[in-house]
């Protein structure tokens, strides 16, 4: 059985990746200021394989791992 339709889907934000320091979370989520965006894109990937999570990429250029 899949996910109701009225069901609220629970997303977990694990990992915020960016490489502008003025746009850095609080929260609970892992926070990490790249140097660049290879940097950015390098980490991104490497955690949402260790984490098995899923990687979205924002307008902005900064990465979020999430987990449904």
């Amino acid at each position: 059985m899949g996910r109701e339709s009225t069901q609220k889907p629970n997303y977990d934000i694990l990992a915020f990746i960016t490489t502008n320091k003025e746009r850095l979370l609080g929260g609970k989520q892992l926070s990490l200021l790249a140097k660049n965006e290879e940097e950015a894109e390098s980490l991104t990937e490497d955690i949402a394989k260790a984490l098995k999570a899923d990687v979205v990429q924002l307008k902005s250029g900064d990465y979020l791992i999430l987990r449904v």
